[in-house]
């Protein structure tokens, strides 16, 4: 039957909102490299256009996760992957993976493939190779003999982790047509389903500091995930967080690694906390399902708080210095690096109480100041960054300090400061508590 495949029947058949078969979609995929870009541009203008339904979504996502290396962690279960789809001061990864991984009574395995940064959302490789001689460029074979021996790793994806994905990427990316639900939907999936674990939880997020801007759009987004991975057989569940204020007070590489060791040693700081609580209690609820299923007894009646005390009685802390010894790393020559080479402190012009500090506006500047790259060549200064001082609805009186700015000279602090204050927002009355948490899918 594809030997009758037409390129130019298989673009009229999205622009006029038909529907593509599973057969269709996989030779388009199977067969990428003979077509043009103007091709493969016109269709994904349609798509856009006019969407993909649920079993196309399904269809494109399992044929871009099979263009290269479908992982198999066979051996290693119960293993459960996490995603975000990025955000200003998002370390949740990093506090996720040694919580859940030290969790008692049985071992959650966590083989973890993370990205580096992505316009102005930071990447967790980025942020774990400001610790010296840490490596992330990890083998197979290497991930899963550390996860056999402390039920962890995370190393950067290989190239050949849904390929078919990066290519069609690049042409969006140029193209107009990222902003599609369902081009988005199947590329996050295609890696996770490549990712090859079976439990997968999705931290979607909404507002200035993500891609998706509304809560509607992530909604979709979200739901339209959760459909691809239980069509594919997958354990997922997607929570919908607010991503319209920075998470955390520190943002920029080696900042926020210092902000992760402060709270995995027990330090609340709150919006954190919360969205790392929530998405632990539902990963570990994941794998519940296939034990329960077994005839095996839930480990705990309590998730949230016995998650809670592996945070404050220093598991999850140990489980993260293993993690770091493990892949080379030294936490020991972290806390003796120098600190930026100029940090300047924001005061406050006016008083009142916080209402909104904007997280896009935080993640460009740190992005200028050099926390991120303009181009795939760019060296990242993992030193650069900004420390925020206080937070949504806290008061704030006159020339009181708002927040660090760390730079790499006085020019740059001095370049942003006036873009960092129009970014916070205060009023008079303290505003009402901020939902972070929104909604979750399963």
């Amino acid at each position: 039957m594809m030997s009758t495949f037409q390129i130019n029947d298989f673009i009229k058949t999205k622009e006029n909102s038909g529907q593509h078969s599973s057969e269709e979609i996989n030779f388009f995929v199977r067969n990428l490299n003979q077509f043009s870009q103007d091709e493969i541009t016109k269709w994904l203008k349609a798509v856009k256009a006019n969407d993909l339904d649920d079993s196309e979504t399904t269809a494109l996502t399992l044929s871009m996760a099979n263009s290269g290396t479908v992982l198999s962690w066979e051996g290693l279960e119960p293993t459960i992957d996490k995603h975000s789809t990025g955000g200003i001061g998002d370390k949740v990864t990093l506090l996720f993976v040694p919580l859940v991984a030290s969790y008692p009574d049985k071992r959650i395995n966590i083989p973890k493939l993370s990205g580096r940064s992505l316009g102005i959302t930071g990447g967790t490789i980025d942020k774990l190779e400001s610790i010296p001689g840490f490596k992330t460029n990890l083998s197979i074979e290497e991930i899963k003999e550390q996860v056999k021996k402390i039920g962890l790793a995370i190393s950067s994806a290989s190239a050949n982790l849904a390929p078919a994905d990066k290519k069609l990427y690049a042409i969006r990316d140029v193209t107009d047509t990222v902003d599609s639900i369902s081009l988005i939907a199947s590329s996050v999936m295609s890696k996770k389903i490549a990712g090859g674990s079976k439990n997968i939880v999705l931290d979607v997020k909404f507002g200035s500091g993500a891609f998706m801007k509304t809560f509607e759009d992530a909604k979709k987004l979200a739901r339209t995930m959760v459909t691809i991975g239980k069509n594919l057989n997958k354990n997922i569940k997607a929570i919908i967080s607010d991503m319209n204020q920075p998470l955390g007070y520190a943002i920029g590489n080696t900042l926020e690694i210092k902000e992760v060791i402060e709270i995995l040693s027990g330090k609340n700081v709150n919006d954190l906390n919360e969205v790392l609580i929530v998405l632990a209690k539902e990963a570990v609820a994941l794998v519940e399902v296939d034990l329960v299923k077994a005839g095996l007894k839930p480990a705990s009646t309590d998730l949230e708080n016995n998650l809670k005390d592996l945070l404050s009685n220093g598991s999850a802390l140990k489980k993260f210095n293993e993690f770091v010894k493990a892949q080379g790393g030294s936490l020991e020559e972290f806390n003796k690096l120098p600190k930026a080479k100029h940090i300047e402190i924001l005061f406050s012009e006016n008083e009142g109480y916080i209402h909104n500090i904007d997280a896009f506006t935080i993640g460009e500047v740190v992005h200028n100041l050099g926390a991120g790259r303009k181009t795939i060549l760019d060296e990242v200064d993992h030193s650069v960054g900004i420390v925020l001082y206080k937070k949504y609805g806290d008061k704030v009186i006159k020339n009181e300090p708002l927040l660090e700015i760390h730079s790499k000279n006085k020019e740059d602090a001095q370049l942003f400061k006036n873009k960092l204050l129009k970014a916070i927002k205060l009023e008079n009355d303290k505003p009402p508590k901020l939902k972070l948490i929104r909604e979750i899918i399963k």
